[in-house]
C-alpha cells in the first residue's frame, strides 16, 4: 500500500472466540476496534464462536458484520471446535485476537493459503496452577501458540511486559506494542438502583469486572473481611459484574461480619458504571493476571483514584503518573493497606490522583490506538 492509499477503505476480518453478547475484556477490545474501523469508512467483519448461543448467527451490529459459528464441542471448557470451511475469506487483512484456539488456528491457516496478511494480537497469558495444566499449556504453546505468531505478518502485544514475555518464550520475530484502549461513556451518570442507601454517607470502594478467580474476587473479599475485623467499616464496597463466582459471592457476603457494607450490583449499564467511577473513593483491581484491563483506563479517565495489582508490570501505570496505588497480586494485606491509605488521604491527595489519572489515560483512547493499528495494517500490506 502506498502512503497515499492510507485512506483507501479496507475489508478487515477480526477473529476472536468470544464476542457480543459475551462479556469480557477481549471481546470488548475487538468490538471497539471494529466500531472505529467502520466509523473511518472501512469494512469490519467478526468471526466468533456462538457462545453463549445467540438466536441470530449472522447479523450487523453497529455497522459490524458478525458471524457466530456454532461449536460441535468445547475442548477443556474453553476452546470451541468450530468450522470455517463454508465461509468465504475475501479480506484485505485478517486480524487474530489469540494464538491457541481452534478458530484462530484454522483462520491463520486459511489466510496464509490465500496470501492474506495476518496480524495477531496477544492479549494475555492465562495462569495454570495444576501440574497437568502447566504441562499442557507448555505443549500447546510450543506446537500452536508460537507457530501462530511466527505465521503472522505482524505481532502485537498490549504492553512492553508482554512483548518481553513473548521474546522469552521463543518468539523470534518483531513485536509491536499497541495497548488496549477505551471509549469514554457518553451516557449521563446514573446511580445504580442496587446500591445501599447508606453508601451516600460513607466513602465508596468499587470493583467492576468479571466475578472470577482471575480478577481476584476472593482476594477482595478476604481484604474486606480484614477491614471488618477492625469494627464496622467506615466505607462501603460496591461489586459490579457477573461470572462463575456469582453464587459463591452471594454466600460470602451473607457470611461476612457486616454484609450491609457490601452492595452486589450484578451487571451494570454504562451510565451506572460511569456513576460508580465518578463517585468512588477508589476503584479496586486486585487481579491475579491481566493483559491491560479496560476498567483501569475507564476509571482513570473518570477521575477515580485506582488501586491496581502489580501483575505483569501493570502497577507502573498508576505509580508513574501518581494516579493511585499498586499492590502485591494475591495479597489481601497489601490491598488492605491501600484501602487504609485511600481512607486517610486528604482532598489534595485525592484530587492529585484523580487529575493525574485523567491526564495519563488520554493516549489510550480508542481513536488514538486505532490510528496506530492502521499503520500496522498499512505496513503488512506493503
Amino acid at each position: 500500500m502506498e502512503p497515499s492509499d492510507v485512506d483507501t477503505p479496507l475489508n478487515v476480518l477480526l477473529v476472536h472466540v468470544w464476542y457480543w453478547p459475551h462479556v469480557g475484556g477481549g471481546n470488548q477490545h475487538v468490538e471497539h476496534i471494529a466500531r472505529q474501523l467502520v466509523a473511518r469508512g472501512h469494512n469490519a467483519t467478526v468471526w466468533c464462536a456462538d457462545i453463549p448461543e445467540h438466536e441470530e448467527k449472522r447479523f450487523v451490529r453497529d455497522g459490524v458484520e458478525v458471524v457466530r459459528l456454532p461449536p460441535t464441542r468445547v475442548l477443556g471448557g474453553i476452546d470451541p471446535v468450530v468450522s470455517i470451511k463454508d465461509l468465504t475469506m475475501d479480506f484485505d487483512i485478517v486480524h487474530l485476537h489469540d494464538t491457541l484456539p481452534v478458530l484462530i488456528r484454522r483462520s491463520v491457516k486459511r489466510a496464509r493459503k490465500l496470501n492474506i496478511p495476518v496480524v495477531t494480537t496477544f492479549h494475555n497469558d492465562y495462569i495454570k496452577t495444576s501440574l497437568t495444566g502447566k504441562i499442557l499449556k507448555r505443549i500447546r504453546w510450543a506446537l500452536q501458540g508460537r507457530r501462530t505468531l511466527h505465521s503472522s505478518n505482524a505481532r502485537i502485544a498490549l504492553t512492553p511486559f508482554y512483548a518481553s514475555h513473548l521474546k522469552s518464550r521463543g518468539v523470534r520475530k518483531s513485536i509491536d506494542v499497541l495497548p488496549n484502549g477505551f471509549a469514554p461513556v457518553a451516557a449521563d451518570a446514573v446511580r445504580p438502583l442496587g446500591l445501599s442507601v447508606d453508601s451516600k454517607e460513607h466513602p465508596l470502594f468499587v470493583f467492576v469486572g468479571r466475578l472470577s478467580e482471575q480478577k481476584g474476587l476472593d482476594v477482595l473479599m478476604d481484604t474486606w473481611d480484614l477491614l471488618c475485623q477492625q469494627g464496622e467499616p467506615k466505607a462501603r464496597l460496591a461489586i459490579a459484574g457477573s461470572g462463575e463466582l456469582d453464587g459463591w459471592l452471594d454466600n460470602r457476603i451473607a457470611a461476612s461480619t457486616f454484609p450491609e457494607s457490601i452492595s452486589k450490583l450484578g451487571r451494570v449499564e454504562d451510565s451506572e458504571k460511569r456513576w460508580l467511577f465518578e463517585n468512588a473513593r477508589a476503584v479496586l483491581i486486585p487481579s491475579r493476571f491481566e493483559g491491560l484491563p479496560t476498567v483501569l483506563l475507564e476509571a482513570m479517565h473518570a477521575g477515580a483514584p485506582t488501586v491496581m495489582a502489580d501483575v505483569n508490570d501493570l502497577g507502573r501505570l498508576v505509580r508513574e503518573p501518581n494516579a493511585g496505588l499498586s499492590v502485591t497480586p494475591g495479597d489481601s494485606k497489601s490491598l488492605l493497606q491501600a484501602i487504609d491509605a485511600m481512607l486517610k488521604a486528604d482532598k489534595t491527595q485525592l484530587d492529585a490522583w484523580s487529575q493525574n489519572g485523567q491526564h495519563a489515560s488520554e493516549p489510550y483512547l480508542w481513536s488514538n490506538i486505532v490510528d496506530d493499528l492502521l499503520k500496522v495494517y498499512q505496513r503488512v500490506r506493503t
